[in-house]
Order: C-alpha cells, then sequence, then structure tokens
C-alpha cells in the first residue's frame, strides 16, 4: 500500500509541476500580450486569447489526469493478493514506472517550452492519453490478479 501511495505522490508531482509551468506561461502571456481594454474594444482579440484558452483546457484535462491517478484502488492486503502479488509485482511495478515516466515526460517537456504559444498541446495531449491507458491497464490487471 505505501509503494502505491509513493507512485501516486511521484505522478502527481510531475502533473501538478506540469500544470505550474503552464500556468506561468499563461500568465505572462497576459501580461506581454493581452492588450488592455479600451472603450472602443472592451474585449482582447479571440487570436491574442486562443493560446490562453488551449492553456486552461490543458491544465484541466491535467489536473483530472491527476485526480484519476489519486483515485486508482488501492492493493488488497490479504493474504491470497500477497501470493499473487509476489508473482506478478514485476508486472505492477512496470505500470508503475510507467506511469512515473509519462507524467515526469510531461512535466519536463512544458518545462522546456518558453513561451505560451510553444506548447506543444497535440504531444502533450498524447502524453495524457498515455497516461490514461497505462491507468487502465493497471486497474484491469490489478482486478483480474
Amino acid at each position: 500500500m505505501a509503494d502505491d501511495l509513493l507512485v501516486r505522490e511521484r505522478v502527481g508531482h510531475g502533473l501538478a509541476a506540469a500544470c505550474a509551468r503552464i500556468r506561468e506561461l499563461a500568465s505572462a502571456w497576459r501580461t506581454e500580450r493581452v492588450p488592455p481594454s479600451t472603450r472602443e474594444q472592451p474585449f482582447p482579440p479571440a487570436e491574442v486569447m486562443e493560446p490562453v484558452r488551449r492553456a486552461e483546457r490543458l491544465v484541466r484535462a491535467i489536473e483530472d489526469t491527476s485526480a484519476s491517478v489519486r483515485g486508482l484502488p488501492l492493493l488488497n492486503q490479504d493474504k491470497v493478493w500477497e501470493r499473487v502479488r509476489s508473482a506478478g509485482l514485476d508486472e505492477l511495478l512496470q505500470f508503475d514506472w510507467t506511469l512515473v515516466g509519462e507524467a515526469d515526460a510531461l512535466a519536463a517537456d512544458v518545462q522546456r517550452v518558453t513561451a505560451l504559444d510553444e506548447l506543444d498541446v497535440t504531444s502533450l495531449d498524447a502524453r495524457l492519453r498515455k497516461l490514461r491507458e497505462v491507468m487502465a491497464d493497471r486497474q484491469r490487471y490489478v482486478e483480474i490478479s
């Protein structure tokens, strides 16, 4: 159980770092590129706000994925499961390392970006999709074992 919690914490840390960096980039974008409201133009141009909207959607998707990781079922601690677990521990470890690796890679991808319009949303969405797939595979494996 402690290992499960450690993996969740590690994945959550990577995803939280990615969210924080995206919010930082969005804040800088607003400061540098969004013009102040005027009587003639009370709202910023849509093309200036589109990267901010994409970033907000991406942050929501990352936060949803993080919540899903935290909600993964814990492994049972009964004696039967202990026998099964010792045989399947390598598979579970592979799922967990993949989750941690994908979360860290997503955070690293976001950290390399210097401006909001440089975010490769398609690539980041693919990483989130991979995380969700691994979570689903891990959950199926735990339920079958």
